[in-house]
């Protein structure tokens, strides 16, 4: 399977996205194909490729269930069994497809080329709308759609992919009873964030049978990242009650995606971000791929990815949704395949290496103190008990996050204008663990010092640690856009700034 990308860009203002228009001179004429009675994933299938047509090429659509009489171009979207008209185009030529199984085919019928977006069922045709969509170059985050500015020219020609999947469930997992996992997330985002899974070409989002309430954190008066919340005193779930599963167990189906309570069973957990709760950025794609090529040996029971923080794992993502249909694709190319329509050349290196020296930071926390940004009540406060200099795996993972940091910040150098903010967030993110993990050291070294009886040292550790959580948590905020970010920056005031800030104030005493 070859991937065609054109160089490209997307425009954002803050972390949205906005497309840049197409001169109404060159907007083609396109008539979308569905049958009579088509079932509603096919559906939204003509309404999401009527949005990507407009915004790629400003096209004048229009959907019906028969082809155009006249010289309108003409995509058909379904199956032999849901559309007259694609049975009429490909009937008999139709491939024996699964599923999941999908195609992006141009087809001759009734003496025109028209192209037919279908698949072996409803949500496989879903799913070859957005695969048309990424081959005009247009990208699926976790957070919206990046499409290209030097976009292709219109066409209905050229195209026979059929795809099958070496990886037959794929499964979404992101509650995990914190304030910054998805019991915190809107239904509003809860929405966003399936219909943009079920372009990634995820089957299943997986939901706890019971909620485990999240108490409302405070975020008033002396709180770092403040700017987040809008002036609300408080940080919670204003979505939260008795109808919030229920409702986004619908937001789901709608999306096409099969809602599984409690477990997927026989699925394999495989883990994007970091194995456990913890705040920090902790990835490894490398990883990632090996637990995926694992998973392929029983392709029927799939995998769950457990999430943590959603925004740390795009190019995740992206990878899971396109290995999950080639044996071939490394997590190298999957990056180069994400950024570069994106962002130009030259930014995937960056982006590489800056992912790479993060993994290595994520595997020296993992061998010596998984729990170091879980959040806890004294999760900072413990280093306090330091009898000894603060140890050198600690500072080694500090200066990784930092020179990851830097490299996040020459990609974006690199990167066109408007692809920075989608950069500047992993950059921010490591910036937050670099500041983070500088006032863990810190912590300790001020523990260190009382143990050896020295106050001023003790007091001077201790204000330089406050400085660097409120740095940690002003760094986050920058960039943070959603519940996940939101409830990550409400819950270390809670765990780690306010605490510390009190130790503060006792030690400063008389």
């Amino acid at each position: 399977m070859s991937y065609k990308l054109s160089a490209c860009l997307f425009a954002s203002i803050a972390l949205g996205f906005v497309w840049l228009p197409t001169p109404a001179a060159a907007a083609p004429r396109v008539v979308i194909v569905v049958g009579a009675n088509a079932p509603a994933v096919e559906q939204l299938a003509a309404t999401e490729l009527a949005g990507q047509l407009q915004k790629l090429f400003g096209a004048q659509t229009t959907t019906q269930t028969a082809l155009p009489a006249d010289d309108a171009a003409a995509i058909l979207i379904g199956s032999p069994q849901t559309s007259a008209a694609v049975d009429a185009a490909l009937g008999k030529q139709w491939p024996k497809l699964s599923p999941q199984g999908h195609l992006v085919k141009s087809v001759q019928s009734q003496g025109r080329t028209a192209l037919v977006l279908g698949g072996g069922s409803p949500v496989a045709s879903l799913w070859a709308v957005h695969e048309f969509g990424y081959r005009c170059g247009i990208r699926h985050l976790l957070h919206g759609d990046f499409p290209p500015l030097e976009k292709p020219a219109f066409t209905v020609a050229g195209f026979d992919v059929v795809l099958e999947p070496r990886v037959e469930r794929r499964g979404w997992s992101a509650f995990n009873g914190q304030a910054f996992g998805a019991e915190a997330w809107s239904v509003a985002e809860h929405t966003r964030l399936f219909t943009q899974l079920a372009k990634l070409k995820f089957t299943h989002v997986v939901l706890p049978a019971t909620l485990t309430p999240v108490a409302a954190l405070r975020v008033d008066g002396d709180t770092p990242g403040r700017k987040v919340f809008g002036g609300a005193r408080q940080f919670e779930n204003a979505d939260r009650g008795e109808d919030f599963l229920p409702r986004i167990k619908a937001a789901a189906a709608a999306a096409g995606l099969v809602v599984q309570v409690g477990v997927m069973p026989g699925a394999t957990e495989i883990t994007p971000g970091p194995a456990n709760a913890s705040v920090l950025p902790q990835f490894n794609l490398e990883t990632l791929a090996a637990q995926l090529q694992a998973v392929r040996t029983n392709p029927g029971a799939g995998f769950v990815a457990r999430v943590i923080i959603p925004g740390d794992l795009n190019a995740s993502a992206h990878f899971l949704s396109r290995a999950a249909f080639t044996e071939q694709l490394t997590a190298a190319q999957a990056v180069s395949d994400l950024v570069t329509p994106i962002c130009g050349k030259e930014v995937d290196e960056r982006l590489l290496k800056g992912f790479g020296i993060a993994a290595k930071a994520a595997a020296l926390i993992a061998a010596n103190d998984p729990a170091v940004a879980v959040p806890a009540a004294r999760m900072t406060l413990r280093h306090l008990a330091a009898k000894a200099a603060p140890p050198a795996w600690l500072t080694e993972a500090k200066t990784l996050y930092a020179q990851a940091m830097n490299e996040m910040y020459r990609a974006n150098t690199r990167a066109r204008d408007g692809a920075r903010p989608c950069i500047l967030y992993h950059a921010k993110r490591f910036e937050f663990a670099l500041h983070y993990l500088t006032s863990i050291e810190l912590v300790g070294k001020a523990g260190f010092a009382g143990a050896e009886g020295n106050k001023e040292a003790r007091t001077q550790a201790l204000e330089q640690a406050v400085e660097a959580m409120y740095n940690a948590l002003n760094a986050l905020a920058d960039v943070a856009r959603d519940a996940s970010d939101r409830g990550t920056i409400a819950i270390l005031n809670e765990h780690a700034y306010r605490p510390l800030l009190q130790a503060l104030e006792a030690t400063a005493k008389p």
